[in-house]
């Protein structure tokens, strides 16, 4: 060891004191170097993450097309996107269902002008592979273009920013599991967002505040609601800090403008709120174990969620198995490894270290809740914010506190061992890849360790001797450069190293038993869908009844999802034109759910007595009040439902293998299946349609005698469903809280009969939406004036 070694090991080894809130070279580089390097560094960031995925979607087209976003998010978005009128979407089909009722279900932003702009691009497209890539890829590089953001605003240098934010975009719940569930990487790549928008100090920041918190209260994904919470908290704990009371921290031009555009946020998605409101009295949702309140179902291995790994299938309890085969668990490649490398006494105390801890804290905890907590259910879904909130926690600290003495560094190589050894444990016949990735995180340490060598030696040197990061300690900038390089190409690795192992173990799933060869497709733990059709060709050609309206009953659908019986689960059948009788539901109508109940895809679970049974006063079964005049019955049906159509009411007009084809003729026209009383409805002059805002979804020609009576539907009944007779309004009532009905007075000689449906909201969504804006536009340029004011000063 030389004195020039020697004394910057002795510097390297003392705790680095505390620094500002910019690092020094920061602080003093012009405005327009700091926004260059932003750029440089998000540009990288595009570039390394879009080369990544871009491998990906060579080895796995079919990576964003499967499970969810198969069955749900992809027709649905595309369907509405295809019935968009005057630029919105319509708020039901009440031929889909209880899965029609898009309001109902705020996954789908029908309520939401930003969902309306994606469902607009999307309708376009009959290319799903395309659809699904754009909208994964998309919402991916907008996560980590925000993490870029917020990394930076603390200092990380741009190489560990740009690493950082590949990791985060890659992560493995996202990739894994968001890929399927579209809401998720919505909501996802708002957080970072929000967190650089409260961070800031410029009227951007405002904006960003405002869009941010516009974009995540209508994402439909409400688990990310209190992990935004905390970013909040923190930031307030922060700002409290910078301005020294709790009173100067609240009461100042950057606190208030960025309440006004939350605020803002919140007034466009006041309708969204609104409705899910109305609509919670008559909807169901899985509940809690009635036993001890807790399944177990969905929570993973406290182990696991810590250490993580690019490879380890981890422990989750009977989700998609014991041990979820997906890389799910895996976080930035050396997150974790490098948390040994903070002096974390020094770091807590140093901006943005509060924040992202508070996040990555309680998300932990939240990993292993019981299995349904209130509206939500499986904490494995917390294992998202898990993965993106350690980078960031790791990274700050690092800028704010590094310590690379060789017992840290030995520590940090220890972690990336265990976590190595624990996707051994879990999956022992996969040690290749186990090694590999031990060896590429080893690689990213050695880079990691090199880059802060780097720059924390320029910034001592600089300190303490009062000269340029261009000085001595500067003398060889290629080498912290190229190491910078080689850790965000290791970080990068990571997601297709998991892909590859993946298919490596579908291959071995196919030898076991049996199957044919997945030609290089990896293993999904969810429903990979591959024999289903990626176009809109595709899905009409194998269509039983394109572009036709009837009700679907079976209790089953093939491994195929149904694609080779004509008729497909969840919502696909959409994009052939045909309206079955269901579609995907992550909520229900609790009161037909009772009578006829339906699978999240769609296939009956209710027992024939159950569907058999009476409907009320109608003189029907529900059955037969709840289907279209066409029924599609699975040749498998229970005998006493065949029986029941063979009886009386229905005429068989096709039978195949697979299929029996029933036809009604009751003279009822439309959605109108049982009337009572003296009620006669025309066969002619009658619509049925899309329910849309200020617009009938049903017309009828009704007349009665001196009795009156009630007209019942097969529309499932909602709050906000209206009738009027000859533009006067009528109380409409319900079969048992099930299904639309309307009782009519006595006396009417061809009225006109219309059906509405408004629910709460649906009719402010432009008001509020133009309040909302104007209002983070407002606070934005307040912010802008209070600025010219301070500089003024």
């Amino acid at each position: 060891m030389n004195a020039d070694t020697g004394s910057r090991a002795a510097v390297l080894d003392r705790e680095t004191p505390p620094v500002p809130d910019r690092t020094p070279g920061e602080a003093r580089a012009p405005r327009g170097s700091r926004a260059g390097t932003w750029v440089l560094a998000l540009a990288a960031y595009l570039v390394a993450q879009g080369l990544q995925l871009l491998l990906v979607r060579h080895w796995a087209p079919r990576f964003f097309w499967f499970d969810d976003s198969q069955a749900q998010f992809g027709p649905m978005t595309w369907w509405l996107g295809q019935n968009l009128e005057g630029g919105r979407p319509p708020l039901m089909d009440p031929d889909l269902g209880m899965g029609g009722n898009v309001v109902a279900d705020m996954q789908y932003g029908a309520l939401d002008p930003l969902h309306w702009l994606v469902q607009a691009v999307v309708g376009r497209s009959g290319d799903f592979l395309a659809i699904s890539w754009a909208y994964g890829a998309g919402m991916i590089l907008v996560l980590g273009a925000g993490a870029v953001v917020v990394l930076l605003q603390y200092g990380v240098r741009p190489a560990l920013a740009v690493a950082g934010a590949v990791g985060i975009g890659s992560s493995g719940f996202l990739v894994w599991y968001g890929s399927s569930w579209w809401p998720l990487l919505w909501a996802t790549a708002c957080l970072p967002w929000l967190w650089a928008g409260l961070r800031s100090r410029s009227a951007v920041g405002v904006l960003g505040t405002g869009l941010a918190t516009w974009a995540l209260l209508t994402s439909g994904n409400p688990y990310a609601f209190p992990f935004a919470g905390l970013v909040i908290v923190g930031q307030l704990v922060e700002y409290r800090r910078e301005y020294g009371s709790w009173k100067a921290a609240l009461i100042n031009a950057r606190a208030l403008s960025r309440v006004a555009a939350a605020v803002g946020g919140l007034v466009v998605a006041l309708p969204t709120f609104v409705s899910t409101l109305q609509l919670s009295e008559v909807m169901g949702r899985q509940g809690a174990d009635p036993l001890i309140g807790n399944a177990g179902f969905g929570v993973p291995n406290l182990a696991d969620v810590l250490l993580g790994g690019t490879t380890l299938l981890g422990q989750t309890n009977a989700w998609t198995g014991t041990i979820g085969l997906v890389p799910a668990m895996a976080t930035m490649l050396v997150a974790l490894p490098a948390a040994a490398l903070v002096d974390w006494r020094a770091a807590w105390h140093r901006p943005g270290v509060l924040t992202a801890g508070l996040v990555w804290a309680a998300a932990v905890v939240a990993t292993q809740l019981p299995t349904t907590v209130s509206v939500f259910r499986y904490p494995v879904r917390y294992l998202v914010y898990v993965e993106v909130f350690l980078p960031l926690l790791v990274l700050i600290a690092l800028a704010a506190a590094p310590v690379l003495t060789r017992r840290r560094i030995a520590l940090a190589g220890g972690i990336a061992a265990a976590q190595a050894a624990l996707a051994f444990s879990r999956a022992p016949v996969l040690v290749k890849w186990h090694a590999l990735a031990f060896v590429v995180a080893l690689v990213a340490l050695a880079a990691l360790v090199v880059v802060l060598r780097g720059s924390t030696a320029a910034t001592t040197s600089a300190a303490t001797a009062g000269r340029s990061t261009e000085g001595r300690a500067g003398a060889r900038p290629a080498v912290p450069a190229l190491a910078g390089v080689v850790l965000v190409l290791a970080v990068a690795c990571g997601f297709p190293l998991g892909e590859q192992m993946m298919v490596t173990v579908q291959e071995r799933d196919d030898v076991i038993k049996g199957n044919p060869d997945s030609n290089g497709a990896p293993l999904r733990a969810l429903d990979p869908g591959r024999d289903v059709g990626t176009t809109v060709a595709d899905f009409r050609a194998a269509s039983v009844a394109p572009d036709e309206q009837l009700t679907v009953v079976t209790w089953r659908f093939d491994g195929d999802r149904g694609w080779s019986d004509g008729v497909v689960n969840g919502s696909g059948n959409v994009i052939a034109g045909l309206r079955p009788g269901y579609a995907s539901l992550a909520v229900w109508q609790a009161a037909l759910n009772d009578h006829w109940c339906r699978s999240v895809w769609g296939a009956t679970c209710s027992e024939p007595a159950e569907l058999l049974a009476p409907a009320g006063d109608t003189g029907l079964t529900w059955l037969d009040l709840m289907s279209s005049d066409v029924v599609l019955l699975s040749a498998e049906a229970p005998q006493e439902v065949v029986d029941h159509f063979a009886q009386g009411g229905w005429r068989q007009v096709a039978a195949n293998e697979t299929w029996l084809r029933y036809q009604r003729a009751d003279g009822l026209p439309g959605r109108v299946t049982a009337v009572t009383g003296d009620v006669a409805v025309s066969e002619e002059g009658w619509t049925s349609t899309l329910a849309r805002v200020d617009a009938p979804m049903d017309t009828y020609v009704v007349s009665t005698g001196d009795a009156g009576g009630t007209l019942a539907t097969r529309i499932p009944y909602y709050p906000g469903m209206t009738a009027t007779l000859d533009g006067e309004e009528l109380p409409v009532t319900t079969v048992e809280g099930a299904a639309l009905a309307v009782d009519l007075p006595a006396g009417i000689d061809g009225g006109r009969l219309e059906l509405a449906y408004a629910p709460a909201g649906a009719g402010a969504v432009v008001p509020a939406a133009l309040a909302g804006s104007a209002l983070i536009v407002l606070a934005a340029a307040g912010a802008v004036v209070a600025g010219r004011r301070g500089a003024r000063r």
